[in-house]
């Protein structure tokens, strides 16, 4: 006879959908990592462009997450992606003492204009009330260093970890050009313009005799960009809104990977695991996440904020190491990788959850 599954209520203001399939994957990678265990049931919302859209979008999911105060039972799960967004509606739910999991990703502990503050002052006393779910120990020790919070309540979860089914190394093709990759979002604070000045400045010094690049990824920046690679007289591709499984094969296109980020709320950075993982060594900012996985000159290196010279000087010594240093700053990719499996990961995260 089986016995019944707790269940599990999925709260997000962010969710893949068909037009925008790696829109809060790792959401979405969550539900599928506990879905064996418990009885899902998701309050989600996917993208939504228009101010009226984002607005009805929010009204229903505030209206779906105040039935939870009447649907929840005491032995259920709340688990909230991102729970800033939602805080106000979370507070009766913290009243009526339900087991509430709060899952930060790092924008959301970053109070950095008047309407987060304005958030933050409901979500502040849940804090002490809830579970807290952190993607990386440099977002634990941030928060333990500006919440009165317990070490107890807090547990550390990369946010799905790396599926080493779909990202891992494949055999690559001849291929006499040395390939830089890019995956992010096309906003300013992921540094692609810091990306371009890099490449720019290589190209313009003959530094390298050829070059491409390949950039993934989608945001209000696609354009300007377009332009400023047009510019380059480099062989270059945008491609954007792919599986998982499409973007492990781009990873395996690639010599080396950039991740200059400058945002302050870079809790994890799971593009590095992710081309980590395919075998790409990953050269990325001093900042949040990256500091947690890379070590330099050994699976990767680093470079200070917003340096572009330094960033230019890096992939070059990267580019001029003999084979066998790559091959093995490889091997230490996939190494530091593995520490992150999901399949690892997820199972520590469900047995976590089933003891609350």
């Amino acid at each position: 006879m089986s016995t019944k599954k707790q269940r599990l209520f999925l709260v997000s203001n962010m969710y893949p959908s068909t037009e925008n399939v790696r829109y809060g994957i790792f959401v979405k990678n969550f539900e599928a990592a506990v879905s064996d265990f418990f009885e899902v049931e998701k309050v989600v919302l996917t993208k939504k462009y228009s101010f009226l859209s984002k607005f009805f979008g929010y009204l229903k999911l505030y209206f779906q997450i105040i039935q939870l105060y009447f649907k929840c039972e005491k032995n259920d799960l709340v688990y909230v992606h991102f729970p800033l967004h939602v805080a106000p509606a979370l507070l009766p739910l913290w009243w009526l003492n339900r087991k509430v999991i709060l899952n930060f990703h790092g924008s959301d502990l970053i109070f950095n204009s008047p309407f987060k503050k304005a958030l933050s002052l409901f979500l502040i006393p849940g804090l002490k009330k809830s579970t807290i779910v952190l993607p990386s120990n440099y977002y634990k020790e941030k928060l333990l260093a500006e919440f009165n919070v317990s070490p107890s309540r807090l547990y550390v979860y990369p946010s799905g970890g790396i599926n080493s089914k779909v990202f891992s190394l494949k055999q690559k093709g001849e291929n006499s050009s040395f390939v830089i990759g890019f995956v992010s979002n096309f906003i300013e604070g992921k540094g692609w313009r810091i990306f371009l000045n890099a490449l720019k400045k290589i190209k313009d010094e003959n530094s390298l005799s050829t070059f491409e690049i390949i950039m993934v990824g989608d945001g209000p920046d696609k354009q300007e960009i377009q332009k400023l690679l047009a510019t380059l007289d480099v062989k270059f591709k945008i491609i954007s809104n792919i599986s998982q499984k499409e973007l492990a094969a781009i990873y395996n296109q690639m010599d080396v990977f950039v991740f200059p980020t400058y945002r302050e709320e870079e809790s994890l950075g799971l593009v590095g695991l992710e081309a980590m993982a395919c075998g790409i060594p990953v050269i990325a900012t001093k900042i949040g996440g990256p500091l947690g996985y890379i070590a330099d000159n050994k699976n990767g290196f680093l470079f200070d904020i917003k340096n572009v010279t330094m960033l230019a000087e890096k992939i070059l010594v990267f580019y001029k190491l003999p084979e066998i240093e790559k091959n093995k700053m490889k091997h230490n990719a996939i190494t530091t990788a593995q520490t992150y499996d999901s399949v690892t990961v997820n199972k520590d995260l469900v047995a976590f959850l089933k003891k609350l």
